[in-house]
């Protein structure tokens, strides 16, 4: 009996020491944080839990065994977009769940639903890495260079630049205007409308669709981009256009979208990337061409991205981003547009200036098939700067959350 006692002294205290050293939970292949006992911070990607108990982490630093003892316990608090919260015990988590244990059972929570979250380590909140990784690159493009992604600017959010002005109704609804047509007398709107959307955690999936309207459009901007050569002698390119379809022709017009976007994390946590694919088409698809005309005598023949009875008035495009750094993103497109029109930056300018910022869209060298790519510089919470290698070649903007 004395000696049963003794073991039990010796023993009891081992055991207690187990019960209250939480172990900490990982499952391979997460990307984790990790609070040391000893006030060192390590992030990376959980490679191997060993039988012991010690996690074996990849760091930017290098690979790294870590005891599980000196581990310091996280706990979570999360409040989702309907009001729940919960707060507990990180059990799990990847790119779409995390898994909590409460006082009252385990629950899965999709980070897609959540509105604010915390994190414990060791009853220590960590503010800076995890808020970095989680919530990283919240930018999402709402246009690539021109063409609309299936993504509406946030709600209350204004946004205007030198030729556009736009506002963020609600989470499914902007609506854009053109500033330049509008003071050629030409009104317009461009509404788009995001028809589906799913969030798999911090993955999203929209669908969406544009409408572009226009008053009193200059048709024959139109017109002309569908046309190869104007070599007619005695006439320019405009005058060719007057003499097909009539001077001051102008009518209403519209063009419509319809457009998928997928923006998904990072492997790594640090930033997102997003896949944009859409087609864009007209009311030329009804319209039947004028292929011939009759000056001085002569009889000329056109071609271009036309046929006897339409215009091939639609253009067909995917394109990705890609978040560089916290402030630089990567974007690049190609399209099937048998209405586009290669231009040199000179001839670009000089169309914008010519044509009061409204381009005529029969110059340069018919393209059906072209790509483009840049970057998007953001210097502050407003201001947007973009570089690339087509028409317009710069686009700078601004864009006021809740405004």
């Amino acid at each position: 009996m004395k000696k049963f006692i003794i073991l039990l002294i010796v023993i009891l205290p081992l055991f207690l020491r187990a019960e209250s050293s939480p172990s900490f939970l990982a499952k391979v292949g997460n990307y984790r944080t990790l609070y040391l006992k000893n006030d060192n911070i390590f992030y990376g990607e959980i490679l191997k839990i060993n039988d012991d108990g010690s996690i074996q982490i990849e760091t930017e630093e290098g690979l790294l065994t870590i005891p599980n003892n000196e581990i310091l316990e996280e706990t979570l608090k999360v409040k989702k977009n309907n009001g729940t919260s919960f707060s507990g015990k990180l059990l799990g988590e990847n790119e779409v769940y995390i898994e909590i244990q409460t006082d009252y059972g385990s629950v899965t929570v999709n980070k897609g639903d959540i509105k604010d979250l915390h994190r414990y380590f060791g009853g220590k909140r960590e503010k800076t890495v995890q808020q970095k990784i989680f919530f990283a690159g919240e930018e999402q493009i709402t246009d690539l260079f021109g063409d609309p992604t299936a993504f509406v600017l946030p709600p209350y959010a204004f946004y205007i630049s030198g030729f556009s002005m736009g506002y963020g109704f609600s989470n499914r609804f902007h609506m854009y205007t053109k500033i330049t047509n509008n003071l050629s007398e030409d009104l317009n709107l461009s509404s788009r409308y995001v028809l589906f959307k799913k969030n798999y955690g911090a993955k999203k999936v929209n669908f969406a669709t544009q409408l572009n309207i226009y008053s009193n459009h200059d048709m024959n901007k139109e017109y002309g981009k569908y046309y190869d050569e104007y070599d007619v002698p005695g006439l320019s390119d405009k005058e060719v256009l007057d003499n097909l379809y009539g001077k001051n022709n102008r009518e209403f017009y519209w063009n419509a979208s319809f457009i998928y976007s997928l923006r998904s994390p990072l492997r790594s946590g640090r930033g997102n990337w997003g896949f944009h694919s859409g087609i864009t088409f007209d009311q030329l698809l009804t319209k039947k061409p004028e292929k011939q005309l009759t000056y001085g005598g002569e009889t000329y023949d056109f071609k271009g991205g036309f046929t006897d009875t339409h215009f091939d008035s639609y253009r067909v495009f995917a394109g990705f981003d890609y978040d560089l750094s916290k402030r630089i993103k990567f974007i690049s497109i190609v399209y099937y547009d048998p209405g586009n029109h290669y231009q040199t930056f000179g001839e670009s300018v000089k169309n914008y200036f010519e044509n009061s910022f409204v381009q005529d869209g029969h110059v340069g060298e018919r393209k059906a098939v072209d790509f483009d790519f840049g970057v998007t510089f953001t210097p502050n919470e407003t201001l947007r700067i973009g570089f690339h290698f087509q028409n317009p070649f710069i686009t700078v903007y601004w864009k006021f959350l809740d405004y």
